[in-house]
């Protein structure tokens, strides 16, 4: 059986770009080290959750790790805390710091991302957020920073109730939306979330950071868009449900969530950011040191993402520059390791935000397969060995290429039933 090593490289599907001639970053980008590994090993196209469905960070690496969304999706939020090693009985929110101006009466969005804030500038608003009291004091709210402009907030009380609605429209020039109740058992929880809005403005909007940075012509911070209510849930153990020992590599507060979440043992290597000027070398060579150890070893890789959601095509290219140098080292695997190279999601740099589009995907090690394909991007994936497929199928490709996978109909002894996938991931999982 061999070890793996899944690199997930955030946002890496594209569309043509017209500052790139035309071509996509992948094809514009010199990587020399995917492109052998792509003319030496199998590549195809995934649709991380169903085809034209646009993925969430968290929903697109949960699906792709075998998670079944319709039944195992706990909303974002909860991953949010467990980055930070919080653990909250009551109603998690995933946050962004936000600018926004009032008209009659209401919020409009101007950037979602508060002109990305500096990180000095996001700890210190959020110091003045760190314990508010809610509904007459029967509620607490905490605000908790993360990077950059993400954070998460947490509300403790009786009687809340993840089913609200989110108030982030997702789209800037867009009026802030009312939180809203899903059912009776979140009337509470979103009156909650209006109170806390309204106060949390009123102190961001009066801050001395803030004032300094109109002062000094950048964007306030002066809201805190809510999205991706969520519960403390339990997930069944990746470990259990198939077979590794987990370990991730990773910088950004959602992957280290994620991980946690489904067991993984997490590493953030030194001068690892999440952002594009990450130490990509660290990530890499942690994970191969780590492989001594653990079987299965997830990397995840995060400024590509940024670059996209700023489109930046040609940062993109950067970035990916940048990766492909980093990974050199994979290019020659001892006979026991499988690598897999994908995303999680499309961000195509001309909209900025996630798409429903396919992703490329490579399977690379001595003895596996190979294809016709000769170069790591999206016009050799569509027509690479591995076909189409969707990111529920993802694990079980993993399991047939670490010579790990049953016969289907085997019923093994139960010290080996961890290796076998559930009826449910046998078959393409559309929501």
């Amino acid at each position: 059986m061999r070890r793996v090593l899944l690199l997930i490289i955030d946002g890496l599907g594209d569309r043509p770009c017209p500052s790139l001639k035309w071509l996509t970053p992948l094809q514009a980008a010199e990587i020399p080290n995917m492109d052998l590994m792509a003319a030496k090993g199998i590549l195809g196209m995934q649709y991380p959750i169903a085809p034209g469905v646009p993925p969430g960070s968290d929903s697109g690496h949960l699906s792709l790790f075998g998670y079944d969304l319709g039944r195992e999706y706990p909303g974002r939020g909860v991953f949010e805390a467990l980055s930070e090693g919080v653990e909250w009985g009551g109603v998690t929110f995933r946050a962004n710091f936000a600018t926004v101006e009032e008209d009659k009466g209401k919020f409009v969005v101007v950037d979602r991302r508060a002109g990305r804030i500096e990180e000095e500038d996001a700890s210190l608003l959020a110091s003045g957020l760190k314990e508010l009291y809610l509904l007459d004091g029967k509620v607490k709210a905490r605000f908790i920073h993360t990077l950059e402009h993400r954070g998460f907030l947490l509300l403790e009380g009786e009687g809340l109730s993840s089913s609200v609605t989110d108030v982030d429209p997702h789209e800037e020039g867009y009026y802030v939306l009312e939180p809203m109740p899903m059912d009776d058992n979140a009337l509470r929880t979103a009156e909650a979330v209006k109170e806390f809005l309204k106060l949390s403005h009123d102190i961001l909007r009066e801050h001395e950071v803030n004032r300094r940075r109109i002062a000094e012509g950048k964007k306030p911070a002066n809201f805190i868009l809510l999205r991706g209510a969520s519960s403390p849930v339990k997930l069944e153990p990746f470990s259990s449900r198939w077979g590794f020992k987990p370990a991730a590599v990773a910088a950004g507060p959602m992957y280290k969530g994620i991980a946690r979440a489904l067991g993984f043992e997490v590493f953030h290597p030194q001068g690892a950011t999440g952002l594009p000027d990450s130490n990509f070398s660290a990530k890499v060579s942690k994970a191969l040191d780590l492989l001594e150890e653990f079987d299965f070893v997830f990397v995840h890789m995060k400024g590509t993402d940024v670059a996209s959601h700023n489109r930046d095509p040609k940062l993109k290219v950067k970035v990916l520059e940048r990766i492909d140098a980093a990974i050199e080292p994979l290019t020659d695997p001892p006979e026991d390791l499988l690598v897999v190279l994908t995303g999680d999601h499309a961000t195509p740099c001309s909209v900025g935000k996630h798409s429903g589009d396919p992703v490329p995907v490579l399977f690379y090690g001595r003895g596996l397969p190979k294809d016709d394909s000769s170069n790591f991007h999206e016009l050799d994936a569509q027509v690479g060995g591995l076909g189409w497929f969707t990111g529920a199928n993802m694990m079980q490709l993993i399991l047939n290429y670490s010579d790990r996978a049953l016969e289907y109909g085997l019923r093994p002894l139960p010290q080996v039933r961890a290796y076998v996938p559930s009826i449910g991931m046998l078959r393409p999982l559309l929501f």
